[in-house]
């Protein structure tokens, strides 16, 4: 990183100056990537702060509000906010309403950049709809490196909530640290899971491999099957997650591997790994890379402790797996493992920059130029984080060894870190969970267990201990659940035994007691057992996915609550959507299954879900350049003088649009005989005929070993599905686009009986909407005279090609109507279009 980088927006000028072109940002929307270029990012973040100081006349200092998924235009809001000087306050994609109504009265939030809609009491801009004017300058003050850059109020907290302030020279100085740790380079593609409003993500995820010209992909899903598709289509080689996303990945994996009964392969290669260099393991588990992409290679983990034998079977198979540790209060990084130095167990030694020391009673004190002024208008949280002589209070344990490696050793204080790595304040629990009647007194721990590790847990006093005790306290936390945010739940509850819990003489809770006195007590919410039906629907199905999921000996019914009695965290709900997916052959958004509270409303969800199909497997081998190569020879030398002898006199009209194409395009065209492809590849001029791929039935051109090797071999065809699988298709055409391939389809889906245009189907309208290139229309004529379904061998005849002029689809056009307006172009070329009858449409669908 060049010295003379101050801020972070000196970080983003230097990006875009020396990487102006490469890309910096990409998302998947709609059927192709969104791709943001340094360039553009710098262009879109000075056209919104020019927007907010000019229009919104914000002044220096004002607080903005940013809340929304992560995505490239929550990017450039974030270097707006900066660049036009104004504190940024990034929130959470989960955080309560109420939270949310606190953070905005807290910091006199001057506006709310939200993705989620309006924010009820504060003047909102909708990320959707930002102002990004690329050819707006800004031309305001630019930022000091001692100006505040941003406040953090960390997870968890509902009650007072507390901001971090954090000034670029803060921020810029844990760049430069982790840049030192990790040595990225231009060619890190990484794949962010983690929201950009917690600075873990924002460092690591963000800052660093901006400062290098790297790439960063960002996905509308957490689902693993849309990770794992976005780590194959972006070639993905770095992660920055915490430890539950490396849980889940492993656990699909190794579901994967029972499935397909190798698990006694898959368990010997794990004994042999560690004997192996890493490239050799690489190879030894190359169907694991292969899965993940092939390039994935490294995983930044942190906000929560990593399960040493999670890392070390990552690290088996072949993968670099960098534990840290950080506060936001220290921007975040204060301790990282290394590529040339790292030890199971340990968070590694100080990054560059900071000292660390072990003070009175075992507390982790930090100090360096990361470190926080301190708490936003909070005196006195401000003098109580530093010690006299200005070391910064963690309020973590942990001890250095004779090598200066750091290992965390537990809490000082009563937060609770979930696997998730976010944080649970237990007061703010205690006080939804105290004010239901049934409890006359209660206590939130973090407690653990082998099952789902660390968890929000109650212990309860009820207000009467009559037989009933146990249902009521559980309706209760039911209650109160609903109440909370999703991390902050109660996944279980004990009944204490006495009347009272410990405190102290100043009736504190005192919290290691009550966590002693849980020792060898059952969890009240874990009653016996109650196996679902063996019916195969999807709700006793569900049932029984869900029973494994929850603690043992868990009896579950419509009722029962999925955090309390199941278990399902955040993430947790993530592993259940794929689980659903792999099982029972549904496809639901993570977004869906967070609003279920209960085992019903879950099911309800369920059984409204959409089947999915196998995913069909695409033919990435004829885009290479032998087969391109092979191709170009096989079309010259065989298809188009054998297809000059059945189709002649040949003759192409409006060849003009042809030669003026601005490639890639999608190319549609009426179907009336096999004659069809043949004739359009040599209508096309060459340069536009050797990027083109073809939609081609899967259920009947890739129907044989052989028929599935000749079609792409000769034609570049691709398996469509015509039902089932049809998003995968469709997905598929938008990855041949962004890599610069035009496409040719037959909206009819199949090749008409009687020569008459078919209604196109409404996914070439989708299809010209989300692709969104120029659409060319051909019109084929004669073909279905030499050639018409049904019969084997063609005779000679005229046949005529017809190229229409573009025709530009909106985006946002409704799938109908775009392929009416498709539907009519090719018409309007001599493509006769008429109403089909009975037995010509019997046997179109029949085809």
């Amino acid at each position: 990183m060049p010295e003379a980088m101050e801020t972070l927006v000196d970080l983003l000028d230097v990006a875009a100056a020396e990487h102006g072109g490469r890309t910096a940002l990409t998302i998947r929307s709609g059927l192709r990537d969104d791709t943001w270029s340094y360039r553009r990012l710098r262009a879109r973040s000075a056209a919104l702060a020019a927007h907010l100081a000019e229009d919104r006349r914000l002044e220096p200092g004002a607080r903005v509000v940013v809340w929304g998924p992560n995505c490239p235009q929550l990017v450039a809001a974030i270097f707006g906010v900066l660049l036009g000087r104004f504190v940024l306050v990034p929130l959470d994609p989960y955080a309560t309403p109420e939270l949310r109504a606190r953070v905005v009265d807290r910091t006199d939030a001057a506006l709310v950049i939200s993705g989620f809609g309006e924010v009820p009491d504060a003047p909102t801009l909708e990320l959707p709809a930002l102002p990004f004017d690329e050819q707006r300058p800004y031309r305001g003050v630019r930022p000091r490196a001692d100006d505040l850059a941003e406040i953090v109020f960390t997870s968890g907290t509902t009650g007072r909530p507390k901001g971090v302030e954090l000034t670029h020279a803060n921020v810029v100085a844990n760049v430069r640290s982790a840049h030192a740790a990790l040595r990225p380079t231009r060619d890190f593609r990484l794949l962010s899971v983690l929201p950009l409003s917690h600075m873990f993500e924002q460092t690591a995820g963000l800052f660093l491999p901006l400062s290098v010209g790297a790439s960063v992909h960002y996905t509308p899903s957490r689902q693993p099957p849309v990770l794992v598709k976005t780590m194959r289509r972006q070639k993905v080689t770095a992660m920055a997650v915490v430890p539950q996303v490396l849980e889940l990945l492993l656990a699909g994996i190794e579901q994967e591997v029972r499935s397909r009964g190798s698990l006694g392969s898959w368990q010997a290669a794990h004994r042999l790994a560690p004997r192996l260099p890493v490239a050799a393991r690489r190879v030894l588990f190359r169907r694991v890379h292969r899965e993940l992409g092939g390039c994935l290679e490294l995983f930044v983990s942190g906000g929560a402790a990593l399960d040493p034998e999670v890392g070390a079977a990552w690290e088996r198979l072949g993968m670099t797996v960098l534990e840290g540790y950080g506060t936001t209060e220290c921007a975040p990084s204060v301790a990282s493992n290394t590529r040339d130095e790292r030890r199971a167990g340990s968070v590694g030694r100080p990054v560059p920059g900071v000292d660390v020391r072990i003070g009175d009673g075992g507390e982790i004190l930090v100090r360096g130029p990361n470190v926080t002024p301190g708490y936003w208008r909070d005196d006195e949280a401000t003098a109580a984080v530093f010690t006299a002589d200005g070391w910064l209070r963690t309020g973590d344990l942990g001890e250095i060894d004779r090598d200066g490696f750091l290992y965390l050793r537990g809490r000082l204080t009563d937060l609770i870190v979930l696997p998730s790595g976010l944080n649970v304040h237990p007061e703010d629990v205690e006080a939804e969970l105290a004010g239901e009647e049934a409890v006359g007194d209660c206590a939130v721990v973090g407690a653990a267990d082998p099952e789902r590790g660390v968890h929000v847990h109650a212990v309860v006093v009820p207000a009467d201990r009559g037989a009933d005790a146990q249902e009521r306290i559980a309706g209760a936390v039911r209650r109160a659940n609903a109440r909370l945010a999703p991390h902050q739940r109660i996944g279980a509850f004990t009944l204490w035994e006495d009347d009272e819990l410990p405190r102290t003489s100043l009736l504190k809770l005192k919290r290691h007691e009550v966590l002693g006195g849980l020792a060898g007590r059952p969890p009240a919410g874990e009653p016996s057992s109650a196996r679902p039906t063996a019916d195969a629907d999807r709700a006793s199905r569900l049932l029984r996915i869900l029973v494994g999921l929850a603690p043992a000996g868990t009896a579950l019914g419509p009722d029962s609550d999925l955090a309390l009695d199941v278990g399902l965290d955040s993430l947790a709900r993530v592993e259940l959507a794929v689980r659903l997916e792999r099982e029972l052959g549904l496809s639901l958004e993570e977004g869906a299954l967070a609003g279920a509270a209960t085992v019903g409303e879950l099911t309800a969800i369920v059984e409204g879900g959409q089947a999915v199909s196998p995913p069909v497997a695409f033919p990435e081998w004829a885009l290479g350049g032998p087969a391109r190569l092979a191709r170009a020879v096989l079309q010259a030398a065989v298809l188009f003088p054998v297809h000059a002898l059945v189709c002649s006199p040949f003759r192409v009209e409006g060849r003009e649009q042809l030669e003026a194409l601005d490639t890639p395009v999608l190319i549609v065209a009426n179907h009336a005989s096999h004659l069809d492809t043949p004739s359009i590849l040599r209508a096309l001029p060459r340069a536009v005929r050797r990027r083109v791929a073809v939609a081609a039935a899967a259920d009947y051109f890739f129907r044989t070993r052989p028929l599935a090797i000749a079609m792409p071999l000769l034609l570049n065809a691709f398996p469509f599905s015509r039902e089932g699988a049809v998003r995968s298709s469709l997905e598929h055409c938008g990855d041949l686009v962004d890599g610069g391939w035009s496409v040719l389809v037959y909206p009819e889906g199949t090749r008409s009986p009687t020569g008459v245009l078919q209604p196109f189907r409404a996914g070439s309208g989708l299809l010209a909407a989300g692709l969104r290139v120029p659409v060319v229309p051909i019109a084929v004529e004669g073909t279905h005279a030499l050639l018409p379904k049904g019969r084997r061998w063609p005779r000679r005849g005229p046949v005529t090609v017809r190229v229409g002029p573009c025709v530009r689809v909106d985006p946002s056009a409704e799938s109908a109507d775009a392929a009416g307006r498709l539907s009519a172009a090719v018409s309007a070329l001599g493509a006769t279009p008429g109403v089909e009858s009975p037995e010509a449409r019997d046997a179109s669908r029949a085809a």
